[in-house]
């Protein structure tokens, strides 16, 4: 049952595991004094509120659910004890609070030069690969070995139909800006983990003012990376590929981009 407290359900756990869906699972590891909660007690919390199970204390199910968004948004499993009054005695428990992230995918719309090293990095890793192209002779598993799933398709048809989860990470590399266009208008509104679009500035301001010319919400376009990339001075297809996958892990690990020499440097002896 979501959005309710019902018995733990192992099936649950494996739904959203399936479906892609980031979860806080936590679970009673310890309590003070011993006996007066069952250990083990499991609770699911979702982005969207739903939750499934119980730790066995109603107030304590309330203390964990509060801090769910923050377990979420950080993306770090965690420990933490919580204390609850029960009368003249303290209850002590502490809750492993257990991120639950799905294999994150990288989705690459086009399958040029740039998409061949991308896909071998993302594979490296650990990305579930699928390249997406609509040219047959670009979009085949000679060029892709590394690749999860490659197919050959007409752009829009195959993104109306594809799964796009918090955890898929869109890329953009197509051959021309009305292609762009046409993936943007389906993707704009699909709950992406990062969309970034490759392009001159020339191009992609092109792009983005033909969508506020279209009436799309100006704070959902700020959020695309375009141009793609971080800046590191990349001229070949590796290179490009490479600074695009840079930028892809920053945005799932929430990293900076910023050379580690410049933040992190040593006081020198």
């Amino acid at each position: 049952m979501r959005n309710g407290r019902a018995e733990w359900a192992p099936d649950t756990l494996r739904r959203v595991l399936a479906e892609r869906r980031l979860a806080d699972l936590a679970t009673v590891i310890g309590v003070e004094p011993a006996g007066s909660l069952e250990l083990g007690g499991k609770l699911l919390i979702e982005p969207d509120g739903a939750v499934v199970g119980t730790l066995g204390e109603p107030d304590l199910d309330r203390l964990v659910i509060a801090d769910a968004p923050e377990v979420l948004a950080d993306r770090k499993s965690r420990v933490k004890v919580y204390e609850l009054q029960q009368g003249e005695r303290v209850l002590r428990a502490r809750v492993f609070h257990e991120s639950l992230e799905p294999q994150p995918q990288l989705l690459v719309v086009g399958a040029g030069h740039i998409a061949v090293p991308l896909a071998h990095f993302g594979k490296m890793l650990g990305f579930e690969v699928v390249v997406v192209d609509d040219r047959e002779k670009y979009a085949s598993r000679e060029r892709f070995p590394d690749a999860d799933t490659v197919i050959a398709a007409d752009f829009g048809e195959t993104l109306r139909d594809f799964p796009i989860t918090p955890a898929t990470y869109v890329v953009i590399i197509t051959r021309a800006h009305t292609y762009d266009e046409e993936s943007l208008r389906i993707l704009l509104h699909q709950p992406w983990a990062y969309l970034g679009m490759i392009g001159s500035r020339r191009r992609v301001q092109t792009v983005l003012r033909t969508m506020v010319g279209e009436g799309y919400d100006r704070e959902r376009l700020d959020q695309i990376r375009a141009p793609i990339g971080l800046d590191v001075g990349a001229e070949t297809p590796e290179e490009i590929a490479l600074a695009i996958v840079s930028e892809v892990v920053a945005a799932r690990r929430g990293g900076t981009g910023q050379s580690l020499s410049k933040m992190q440097r040593p006081i020198a002896a």
